[in-house]
């Protein structure tokens, strides 16, 4: 089989990909001399399906060989080459977009643990097929190959499963998601019904099961985390009635009131006690 490489123009299909995108697709079948250095923009996952080959990432060495996938991490540094008496011929296909680190994360696919070894005839034969979709060059063929690489990633997390690493239990990624929604939209105008909807459960439930593994309702735990980073602010003398907005209270005296409940004092004296002197009022 030759060696092919398929770039693929998102501005050819007419809606935007949210969760991941397919940036380029091929086959290598390498000669004895084949290597390849570089820090890769986006996530390239590579199937080994005949030979053996060396592969290198964060100061590591593994040996590739028929049935593993290697991984290589967007934004880092990364080599591989052929052995030479017996070069490698891999399939690869490159991902990027906002749920592709998660989805690897979720298979067990990281910088720190990048190969795995799938001894899988299906996996050949979704990389294989995924050449004749991307060749139709229709946004019908495109979908198809994208759903081809959500196949694997399924077929990687059964491999996990089976290998006795289990994922998390359902509540405490129910948990997490919420923890980590918070984290990222604090600032925003959001309550426990816009996390729930997040995370995909009803309110009541994702009460229960926070309070039942953090010691808090996620109404509870939203507010501490807002008034940690509120304290941050402070810290930095900015501006009570600034840090209340930034840190996602609408109403100044509302923040005043849960501040000085956790902490005893009020935003301001805590600010003119703690804030940089720099930042402090004259």
């Amino acid at each position: 089989m030759a060696t092919f490489s398929y770039g693929i123009q998102k501005q050819y299909f007419p809606v935007a990909d949210t969760d991941f995108r397919i940036a380029t697709f091929g086959f290598q079948d390498a000669d004895p001399g084949h290597w390849y250095r570089a820090i890769k923009q986006e996530h390239v996952l590579q199937y080994v399906v005949a030979g053996r080959g060396r592969f290198e990432v964060n100061g590591k060495t593994y040996a590739v060989a028929a049935g593993d996938l290697f991984y290589l991490p967007k934004n880092v540094l990364v080599y591989y080459c052929a052995e030479p008496q017996d070069p490698y011929r891999y399939y690869w296909v490159e991902i990027d977009g906002a749920a592709v680190k998660q989805l690897l994360e979720r298979a067990g696919l990281t910088a720190e643990t990048p190969v795995a070894h799938y001894a899988d005839s299906v996996i050949e034969g979704l990389f294989r097929n995924i050449q004749p979709k991307i060749l139709e060059n229709t946004f019908a063929g495109y979908l198809s190959a994208k759903g081809m690489v959500y196949e694997l990633l399924a077929r990687f997390l059964f491999f996990r499963e089976d290998s006795g690493k289990k994922l998390q239990p359902p509540a405490v990624q129910y948990v997490e998601q919420a923890i980590r929604f918070i984290k990222e939209n604090f600032n925003d105008d959001i309550g426990v019904a816009e996390i729930a909807a997040y995370v995909g459960v009803g309110r009541s439930y994702l009460s229960v099961l926070f309070s039942r593994l953090t010691s808090a309702s996620p109404s509870e735990y939203l507010i501490s985390y807002r008034i940690e980073q509120a304290k941050k602010m402070l810290d930095l003398g900015i501006p009570v009635t600034e840090t209340a907005t930034s840190c996602g209270f609408n109403s100044p005296a509302y923040f005043s009131a849960q501040f000085k409940k956790r902490t005893g004092k009020s935003p301001s004296k805590y600010r003119s006690e703690n804030g940089t002197d720099e930042a402090k009022p004259k």
